[in-house]
């Protein structure tokens, strides 16, 4: 089960960071063209929450509740900061975290 979630986490914030990456593109030509751009910013806290949605997922084995809590919550969080781009990350990110959520000690 672990193993799962593991693999399903650092998938999530994998594909977050390349998602990431596509709204930072999109955001810099969206610059160059019009001038100004409310991507770039917002795309460099989306990818601060993908990196904090890998260490996460690294972290699953050690801190299984707190890392699990991180997992949903940067879930969550991905999609209000790069929009569409955000909701596969989200499937996998809450894939791994609220079987942790769920599971009793």
């Amino acid at each position: 089960m672990i193993s799962t979630r593991f693999y399903s986490g650092l998938i999530g914030g994998i594909l977050g960071f390349i998602f990431t990456f596509y709204a930072v593109y999109y955001g810099t030509t969206d610059e160059i063209v019009f001038g100004e751009s409310f991507l770039m910013g917002s795309s460099m806290i989306a990818m601060g929450l993908s990196t904090i949605a890998i260490i996460s997922a690294c972290m699953i084995r050690l801190k299984p509740r707190f890392s699990s809590w991180a997992l949903v919550i940067t879930g969550l969080l991905i999609p209000f900061f790069i929009s569409t781009y955000g909701f596969v990350p989200l499937v996998f990110l809450l894939i791994s975290g609220i079987p942790g959520i769920r599971q009793n000690n």
